[in-house]
């Protein structure tokens, strides 16, 4: 058994043992394994102790830990989650990946570090992972700095009309009508995700190496802002006033919904969570139904099925692999941990499935991709070398 396939079935038989479903000749493999070592032993009371832990196990009684994993590692278009109500279910299903894959991360550090570094070795210079961090630049010309140890804006600092409160940013709703529109904008740095909400109430959540640029209050017949990058928004219902996100060529048209947005690359995708959104693209329109996204290429909109989990899971913390090339992911590591990729040797077109933490350091990220793709990464000065 590889090591990959080795710490999925522990992370399994723990997962099972700590929901008390285990068998009898599960648990006689977990026994072997206990014996192995103390450490294993205090791995593993270590997770029995963990409320976090338990929490997400407690969450998942009902979802089958085989069949959570193996349909994460299978593709989420399949004709019966086209519906509506299996998108609830996909949720029980994500968490239950999400708790193996913790268990397999924990238990590769466990296990396998050790063939990188001895008690005697100095740890590999390492990066950590990005955090809550945004610059805002409001209509005046004043700057706020933003990050993750601020929980508000210092008093004689905060501009009016704004606040923020356990890292996120707060835009309150000018009444004057009859005042014209300035425009601010918030952006986050590589290494940087932020949250904001909008006059109207309506919630964002920017990502790495994202701009977003808003009114400091919506005024006329329409709400728009605009935005560069990836941000997940749910938006305020208003039927009198529809929200507008502008980015390239394009605009998603939306009264209230919750979705996805990505224009990182030349081709944008809009991915629909919840409601409904209409898609403008150079006077080609398409209407989303929730579970599908919108793929467009210049003048052209492909409307798909989505992996709606796969489009939201940097929100909640997790890198989610589906079928992805290294390049695909490395492109994601280099946003979020502001490094440099250098190729030496042309990647294969193998691709990997499954979740890692966006809390790691680099360093643990990249020991489990070299694990899984037998390619060797090597860490200097911000800058990543893959040598296949």
């Amino acid at each position: 058994m590889t090591p990959q396939k080795d710490l999925e079935h522990i992370s399994t038989l723990i997962v099972k043992f700590l929901k008390d479903e285990i068998s009898d000749t599960e648990q006689q493999e977990l026994d072997s394994w206990l014996a192995e070592s103390q450490e294993n032993r205090d791995l593993l009371e270590s997770f029995r102790h963990t409320p976090q832990v338990q929490q997400e196990v407690n969450f998942i009684q009902r979802v089958d830990v085989n069949e959570g994993w193996e349909s994460l590692s299978s593709k989420i278009s399949s004709p019966q989650t086209r519906k509506n109500n299996r998108l609830k279910i996909w949720k029980y299903v994500a968490a239950a990946a999400v708790v193996l894959l913790m268990l397999t991360f924990f238990l590769y550090e466990h296990q396998f570090k050790s063939q990188y570094f001895t008690d005697d070795q100095p740890l590999a210079y390492d990066v950590m992972p990005g955090s809550k961090r945004a610059i805002l630049q409001l209509a005046d010309g004043a700057v706020v700095n933003l990050n993750h140890d601020q929980k508000h804006v210092e008093k004689g600092e905060q501009p009016e009309g704004i606040n923020v409160q356990d890292g996120t940013l707060y835009f309150t709703s000018n009444d004057n009508k009859n005042s014209l529109n300035r425009y601010n904008a918030l952006r986050t740095p590589r290494a940087g995700e932020y949250k904001i909400v909008l006059p109207d109430g309506t919630k964002v959540w920017l990502n790495a190496s994202s701009y977003l640029r808003f009114p400091d209050h919506f005024s006329g017949r329409e709400r728009r802002v605009e935005l560069k990058g990836e941000a997940y928004f749910e938006v305020a219902h208003n039927r009198e006033k529809p929200f507008i996100v502008s980015f390239n060529d394009t605009e998603v048209k939306v009264l209230g919904t919750k979705f996805n947005v990505n224009t990182y690359s030349n081709n944008s995708k809009t991915t629909l969570v919840e409601g409904s959104v209409s898609i403008n693209e150079g006077g080609n329109q398409q209407l989303l139904k929730p579970g599908q996204e919108a793929l467009v290429d210049h003048s052209a909109i492909e409307v798909q099925e989505a992996e709606l989990y796969k489009s939201i899971a940097w929100k909640e913390g997790v890198f989610y692999f589906n079928d992805d090339n290294l390049k695909e992911i490395l492109d994601q590591l280099s946003r979020w941990y502001d490094v440099e990729i250098i190729y030496h040797g042309k990647p294969n077109e193998k691709t990997f499935s499954g979740n890692i933490r966006r809390q790691a350091t680099l360093n643990q990220v990249l020991e489990m991709l070299s694990t899984l793709s037998n390619a060797k990464f090597n860490l200097k000065d911000r800058v990543v070398t893959v040598s296949f």
